[in-house]
């Protein structure tokens, strides 16, 4: 109800994760990390994860600020699964998860920053950018 082009929203996430063959993509509003927007390809049993993972974020973020850096991006890897946390537009980080180990991180990084333009546009519909859609 907040967010007025949701199913919009959630159907650009849908398209995105499924070119870029993510197992899960979830969009964080910037300052609060609560999630607004997700989508799955494979189910999760963990149904508190989203919690869990906008705490996790928040203290990690708080951390940086206590030491004077500013929170951008982060990855986590191990041998099941890779997670990229990165700035995605002006109000939202994304975090996309890839379980193919073979998919170098670089890929994952360079389709996050190409997505970034087509959901910036979603976010303020009256810019005059030109819709352009640039997964690799």
């Amino acid at each position: 109800m907040l967010i007025p082009n949701v199913a919009v929203l959630e159907n650009s996430l849908t398209h995105f994760a499924n070119v870029i063959d993510a197992d899960e993509v979830l969009l964080f509003e910037k300052a609060t990390f609560l999630v607004i927007s997700h989508c799955q390809s494979k189910k999760n049993r963990d149904s508190h994860r989203f919690e869990k993972v906008s705490n996790i974020i928040k203290q990690f973020k708080l951390s940086c600020s206590k030491l004077g850096a500013k929170f951008q991006s982060m990855e986590v890897r191990n041998s099941a699964f890779a997670a990229f946390i990165d700035t995605f537009t002006s109000n939202t980080y994304v975090m996309v998860v890839m379980s193919d180990p073979t998919i170098p991180s670089e890929a994952t990084l360079v389709n996050i920053r190409n997505a970034r333009k087509s959901f910036e546009e979603l976010e303020n519909p009256n810019s005059n950018a030109v819709n352009h859609h640039q997964y690799h």
